[in-house]
C-alpha cells in the first residue's frame, strides 16, 4: 500500500488530531448524530491538549451539514493548526467506535490496516465513440468505493459504425470509421493518462465494447498496457449490468492484490539470506531510522506491540529517549510501535504490506530493505 499520499503528513512537526469516525446508516438525522458524536471526541481533544486552531478547522469539517457525509463507511481525518491535513473515508471501522487521538505524529495505523486487500482501480468502460472512467477502490470483502467519474466523448462520432454493403465507396467509408474510431480512442487515452498520473492506479480495468477496447488498448503506451487488463463484462448502453461488471472489476482486483502479496511474501524470503529483509522491532527500527525500509511489513490482525520514543523528526525514533534528548529539540514522548514506524517509514519513502493468510513475523513487523543495515 502506497504511503506517498501521507509523506508530507508524515514530513510535518506535530502536533496532530487523528479522528476516525465509525460508520453510520444514513439516515434523517445522520448529520447531527455525527455533530454530537464530534462534539464528544472534540471534547476529549481539548482535554488532551487540542489548540484552539486545530479544533476550529475539524470543527468545519465535523460541526455541520457537512457531517453527513458519513454513512456507509467510517472516516478518518488528521489535522494540526494548520488545518485539515487529511480526510478519507476508510472501511473495517463499522464496530470499533470513535477516536480522537492528540500525538505528536499522526496515528494513521488504523486507516492503513483498513486498507488491506484493497486495490485502486481506474476502470474504463468503452465503446468506439469515447468512453466512461471510473476510479475506485476495490476490495473483495467490502466490494467497490466509486471515487469519482469521468466521461470521455469522442469527436469523431457520426463515422464510427461500420459502413455496409458494397460499391466503390465501401473502402473509403470503412477507412473513415477506422480512422474514427481511433480519434476516440486516442480521446480515451488522453483521459486514462490524465487520471492515471492524478489517481496512480495498480491496475486498469478495459471493460465495454470489443472493438472499442480494441481500439483502446492498441492506443496505450506500453507503461499503461503493462497494468492494463480486459474484462467482458460491461456496457455504456442503457440498462447495462453493473452487477457484472462489478463482479468482474473485483476478480481482476483481487488477482492484483494476490499478486502483490505474494512478490512481497517473495522478496522477504529470499532478502532474509542476502540481509535485504530483516523481522522484529529492533532490526526494523534500526532500518527505519536509517531510511532503508522500501516495505513495512504487518500482519493482519497482530499489532506491533510496545512503545516506542519519538523526537522532533521522524527518523528520530528509539526504544530508550536517553538515545534522543541530545539530538531533538523537544522532549521524547511514546508512542505506539506501530504508528512510529508508519511515520518513519512514510516520510522517508516506503510503503506498507499487510500480509495475511497465517504470516508470522517475530514482533509482528518485518521489512523489505532498499540496502542492507547491518542488522
Amino acid at each position: 500500500m502506497d504511503l506517498s499520499r501521507t509523506r508530507e503528513i508524515f514530513e510535518r512537526p506535530g502536533p496532530f488530531a487523528t479522528v476516525y469516525l465509525e460508520a453510520v446508516q444514513a439516515g434523517e438525522n445522520s448529520a447531527k448524530q455525527v455533530e454530537l458524536r464530534w462534539r464528544d471526541l472534540q471534547k476529549q481533544l481539548k482535554e488532551a491538549g487540542a489548540d484552539d486552531k486545530t479544533l476550529a478547522a475539524l470543527d468545519d469539517e465535523l460541526g455541520g451539514e457537512r457531517a453527513g457525509s458519513v454513512t456507509g463507511v467510517g472516516r478518518v481525518l488528521v489535522a494540526s493548526a494548520d488545518g485539515v491535513l487529511f480526510d478519507d473515508e476508510v472501511e473495517a471501522v463499522d464496530a470499533a467506535g470513535d477516536i480522537a487521538v492528540w500525538s505528536p505524529l499522526p496515528e494513521l495505523g488504523r486507516y492503513y490496516r483498513s486498507q488491506t486487500g484493497s486495490v485502486r482501480v481506474l476502470l474504463a468502460v468503452v465503446d468506439q465513440t469515447g468512453g466512461d472512467l471510473y476510479q475506485v477502490i476495490a476490495d473483495n470483502s467490502e466490494g467497490a468505493r466509486e471515487l469519482s467519474e469521468e466521461t470521455i466523448k469522442g469527436q469523431a462520432i457520426e463515422t464510427v459504425h461500420k459502413a455496409r454493403g458494397g460499391g466503390p465507396g465501401n473502402r473509403t467509408r470503412q477507412n473513415r470509421h477506422e480512422m474514427a474510431s481511433y480519434e476516440n480512442a486516442d480521446e480515451v487515452v488522453k483521459g486514462i493518462r490524465s487520471a492515471v498520473k492524478q489517481f496512480r492506479p495498480e491496475v486498469i480495468v478495459l471493460a465495454g465494447e470489443v472493438q472499442g477496447r480494441s481500439s483502446v488498448r492498441n492506443e496505450l503506451p506500453g507503461d499503461l498496457a503493462d497494468i492494463t487488463r480486459e474484462i467482458e463484462a460491461g456496457s455504456r448502453a442503457a440498462g447495462a449490468s453493473e452487477d457484472a461488471l462489478e463482479d468482474e472489476m473485483l476478480t481482476a482486483a483481487g488477482v492484483v492484490a494476490t499478486e502483490r502479496e505474494t512478490r512481497v511474501r517473495q522478496r522477504f524470503e529470499e532478502g532474509k539470506g542476502h540481509a535485504n529483509a530483516v523481522e522484529g522491532l529492533e532490526p526494523v527500527l534500526e532500518a527505519a531510522r536509517t531510511g532503508a525500509v522500501d516495505t513495512l511489513l504487518l500482519v493482519d490482525g497482530q499489532e506491533v506491540p510496545g512503545e516506542l520514543y519519538v523526537g522532533s523528526s521522524p527518523e528520530q525514533i528509539s526504544t530508550d529517549p536517553a538515545n534522543l534528548k541530545e539530538m531533538s529539540d523537544v522532549e521524547p514522548v511514546a508512542r505506539p510501535a506501530e504508528q512510529v514506524l508508519l511515520r518513519a517509514v512514510g516520510a522517508l519513502g516506503g510503503d506498507v504490506q499487510v500480509l495475511g493468510g497465517g504470516a508470522e513475523l517475530q514482533d509482528g513487523v518485518g521489512a523489505n530493505l532498499r540496502f542492507p543495515t547491518g542488522s
